[in-house]
Formats: structure tokens, sequence, C-alpha cells
């Protein structure tokens, strides 16, 4: 369900509270929580790009590749890892489930290797934000995915992320080798 649409289902009081935990009068109208809703957007990437060039700055490039990633690995650990156990390492039906999610050519398998093809970011905290962020955030995707991709297969897989939306490119390209 998009956001927009969830924020009209719910009503604006209970916006409201997932905007900061304040209840707003009923009387708000939509525009002022989808101005409220893009001026918190501009600040998570804000905050986001302001923390990688910190990092950056005062980690060796393979030491915050490495925290990043595995900070994908936590995230899909939250759920996504528990989804893939459930196919039980058959991965053609985890795979046509991906399909239904993420659309009909959004994953294929190709021998030992697998192509996904985003169409927009699924990033829970910046998806639907707009903008780009630096290259370094993305290769959270790349830890998600080797979690989610090595517990359907049952061994460690190697991700390649070939392009990303919040890299500035039409589409999120991975290549997952699952050897």
């Amino acid at each position: 369900m998009k956001r927009k649409n969830f924020i009209k289902g719910v009503g604006m009081a209970a916006a409201g509270a997932l905007l900061g935990g304040k209840a707003m009068a009923q009387e708000t109208k939509a525009p002022d929580c989808e101005k409220a809703l893009a001026g918190k957007n501009k600040f998570i990437m804000g905050w986001i790009t302001a923390w990688l060039g910190n990092m950056k700055k005062r980690m060796p490039g393979a030491e915050a590749a490495m925290l990043i990633e595995e900070n994908g690995r936590a995230c899909a650990g939250r759920g996504a890892v528990a989804w893939a156990k459930s196919f039980h390492g058959d991965l053609d039906k985890f795979l046509a489930a991906m399909r239904r999610e993420i659309g009909e050519n959004g994953a294929r398998r190709v021998g030992n290797k697998i192509m996904l093809v985003y169409d927009k970011c699924f990033c829970p905290l910046v998806g639907d934000a707009p903008g780009t962020l630096p290259p370094e955030y993305c290769l959270c995707t790349v830890g998600w995915t080797k979690a989610v991709y090595g517990e359907i297969t049952g061994k460690d897989v190697k991700v390649d992320l070939k392009s990303s939306i919040k890299r500035g490119d039409p589409q999120c390209l991975i290549e997952v080798d699952i050897g």
C-alpha cells in the first residue's frame, strides 16, 4: 500500500502520530501531511548523506563497506530471512514469489546466476524519498541480498550491485551468483 493511500485510510490523527507522536487536529488537510512527509524525507536523506560522509572520513573504505553491508544483513534478519526460510530451499518457488512482489521480469535465474531488476527502490527507509544518495548507501542492499539468498540456497552467495536507483540509475540491477 502506498504511503499516501495509507495516510488517507487511517485518518489525519494517525498520520500525526506517525510523523512524530503528536496528534494532528481532525481539520488538518492531506496536503499538510504530504508537506510534512516531504520534509521528513528530506531530513532523512540529508542525515544519511552526512552520516556516510563522516564514516568515509573516519573509516577505511573496506571497513565502512563491511559495516553498511552488515546493516543490510541485519535488516534482512528482521523479516526477509524468515520469509526466505519458509520456502525450505526451493529457489524456483522463492523466485516466483519475488516476481509477484517486484514484477514479472524482476527475478530470473540463468544457470547459477539470479538477475534481480527493481523498477523502484524498495528500501523502507529511503525508497519513497526523491533524490540520490552516496553510492555506499546501497551496499546495504548487497548485505540484504546476501542474507536472503544465502538462506534460500543454504550457502554463501556473491552479490554484484550493477546499478541503483538511489545512485541515479533508472533501475536497480543486482546479480546474485549462487555458485
